[in-house]
């Protein structure tokens, strides 16, 4: 089903009436949809993966675990720009991805549950029902490369493996609930992909527009407040890697990677550039020469981020990058919503 829902977004796109409802279609058929489908199977496997684990603990099952935890970090990441409709209600954004957490609290109860071994809290149910710092990928990768994982190859990790396959369980839920939102016959993709001004939360096409426009800013400033800068600190003896999202396994850069090629991507489907003046067309432009220069500056990198924050020359990388994300966001809500004609008033973190 998924297979087939891909090959049919090219077909739906190329028909009139959904090529002329605007940016909200285009990003519903191939954007959001793939994105989210995606989410599911990279769960998916992922509990399967942890599940062969917990039955045959070896030290090829915890990479194959690991693997496809770093699989499903990078789907999330790109499909994480989308905060909103779906995957802001009912605190999923929260339950997929407990981030910020300066005060640790996601290492805390999961070494809680680890110590408890209460056998509850190896459901998805009982997950589901707690603390939103225990049900997401930062948790999964607490069990999967935080102190005490290597028992996994052991025992399978009894526990703790169970934990986490419940977990990643967990995850692929919350997933699906967001697919299940963007399909075509609920009303918030609806509203989405045609506005006709008589039901919330979108009554026109400039309100799809504006909820885009505030993805986008979104995304380059939490990556810019939330991921880089804390953990770069204003000098290197201030630098703390361990600040920074997904330090244990190594996937902080390719999370903040996958999560601006989400944006670029999004800014191209909403076909922001062909709806500007040509006279302002440089913007969009501009936009995407900063994307691409914090793309390349991060690629390069070829340390582990729970040092590269200190280091003289990944140092200078990570400021670049997180430089060229800032000025990215400034230029999407100061140039490019303007040009739309768009008036955002809003501080992108507020209110998803």
């Amino acid at each position: 089903m998924r297979k087939f829902l891909l090959l049919l977004i090219p077909a739906l796109l190329s028909c009139p009436a959904v090529a002329q409802e605007g940016p909200g279609a285009q990003i519903s058929l191939a954007f959001a949809r793939p994105a989210f489908d995606a989410l599911v199977e990279a769960a998916d496997h992922a509990e399967t993966t942890i599940g062969s684990l917990c039955e045959a603990p070896s030290q090829p099952a915890l990479d194959a675990a690991r693997d496809a935890f770093g699989g499903l970090v990078t789907t999330w990441g790109r499909a994480s720009v989308l905060r909103f409709g779906p995957l802001a209600a009912n605190n999923r954004f929260e339950r997929l991805f407990f981030w910020p957490d300066p005060r640790g609290t996601t290492l805390k109860q999961v070494q809680g549950l680890l110590v408890e071994e209460n056998e509850a809290a190896t459901t998805a149910a009982s997950l589901a029902d707690g603390s939103v710092a225990r049900q997401g990928l930062p948790a999964l990768e607490v069990v999967l490369f935080g102190a005490g994982a290597e028992e996994l190859t052991a025992t399978g990790g009894g526990f703790r493996c169970r934990l986490g396959h419940a977990i990643a369980a967990t995850i692929e839920d919350v997933a699906q609930d967001v697919l299940a939102g963007w399909a075509p016959s609920q009303p918030f993709a609806q509203s989405f992909i045609a506005p006709d001004g008589s039901s919330a939360p979108y009554r026109s096409a400039s309100e799809v527009k504006g909820e885009i426009i505030k993805a986008l800013t979104t995304v380059f400033q939490f990556v810019h407040a939330a991921e880089l800068r804390p953990a770069l600190g204003e000098k290197p003896d201030k630098a703390r890697g361990k600040r920074a999202p997904f330090w244990r396994s190594d996937l902080t850069f390719e999370l903040v990677v996958a999560q601006l090629q989400g944006a670029r991507d999004l800014l191209e489907q909403a076909g922001f550039t062909e709806a500007l003046p040509k006279d302002h067309r440089w913007i969009a432009d501009s936009i995407l020469f900063e994307l691409n220069t914090a793309l390349g500056a991060l690629r390069s990198i070829d340390i582990p981020p729970e040092h590269a924050f200190e280091d003289q020359n990944a140092r200078g990388k990570i400021n670049l990058a997180d430089l060229a994300v800032e000025h990215a966001g400034q230029q999407v809500s100061e140039q490019l919503a303007g040009a739309l004609g768009l008036s955002m008033g809003f501080n992108a973190l507020d209110g998803d």
